[in-house]
């Protein structure tokens, strides 16, 4: 992702307004307490001169940015609580083009509400023959290859060597899992160290090994990782339609928060993403 010149905006003063073209979309994570539609129609304008059609705005449950969210008619799409430093987020949206705004089929939040998730207590023993370890700049190759294959889009450039490396060094935490030799499953932890908040992302397991419970056996250890760190909110966007991330989501004691729409190149395309939060 890259920041947005914030020279040709007079809606923030800050840098916490992020650009993100393969995903077609601009994020907001701190909104000024006034703001007006002039200043919208501006941060707008710029979105759709770099070629995006949503703005996702983060805004702080108990303060006034939440009336701004209502006067300004952007749209509701979820909660991430204790997202700002132990505070609430709620999450907005403005689309600029109507056909962004509509959800997509399958969801299956519906579906796992029927079901009876059991959470997962303690660590998860590897299955045999499996081992699971730090990630560090020299695996950086094998996981560019793995995410390769795993996922032809992607909303980040996660098949690019040098940018997962450069992740390593940006407060994100990769857990690998090999097979022997092979590396079969991955993940990571990224922090948010302004808000005391990490995201549980960039999970890829190749089909051969799935249902094997491997993402459960990492997760416990990213957690048990932003605990020594301090952080107090675990967070994570899963693929609406995949049944599989958002039960393990559910089985690591994540709460639903809502559903973003049309949000992430993922797949086939753009995809809805299901809102996930934990408290550590």
């Amino acid at each position: 992702m890259s920041k947005v010149d914030l020279s040709v905006q007079t809606l923030l003063e800050n840098d916490d307004v992020h650009l993100e073209p393969v995903n077609k979309r601009i994020k907001v994570y701190q909104l000024p307490d006034r703001v007006t539609e002039e200043e919208m129609e501006e941060l707008s304008q710029t979105a759709l001169e770099n070629d995006c059609d949503k703005i996702i705005f983060y805004v702080r449950a108990n303060q006034k940015e939440t009336s701004i969210a209502e006067e300004l008619s952007f749209i509701y799409e979820g909660e991430i609580r204790g997202f700002f430093q132990g505070e609430d987020a709620l999450i907005y949206a403005r689309y600029l083009n109507p056909a962004r705004s509509r959800a997509g089929t399958g969801n299956v939040i519906p579906r796992l509400k029927e079901l009876d998730i059991v959470e997962q207590t303690g660590d998860k023993p590897l299955p045999e023959g499996y081992e699971i370890r730090w990630a560090d700049e020299q695996d950086a190759d094998e996981m560019a290859a793995l995410y390769q294959e795993v996922f032809p889009k992607y909303p980040t450039p996660i098949h690019d060597p040098g940018y997962i490396r450069q992740l390593m060094r940006e407060h994100v935490y990769f857990s690998l899992i090999h097979d022997r030799k092979q590396l079969v499953s991955s993940c990571s932890a990224d922090l948010f160290p302004e808000f005391n908040a990490a995201e549980f992302t960039d999970c890829a397991t190749l089909p051969s090994h799935r249902g094997k419970g491997l993402l459960s056996c990492q997760y416990p250890q990213l957690e048990g990782k932003m605990k020594q760190l301090g952080v107090q909110t675990m967070f994570s966007y899963t693929r609406a339609a995949s049944m599989g991330m958002n039960i393990i989501a559910k089985q690591q004691g994540f709460t639903f928060g809502g559903c973003m729409i049309q949000n992430s190149m993922i797949g086939s395309g753009l995809e809805d993403m299901n809102i996930w939060f934990k408290a550590l």
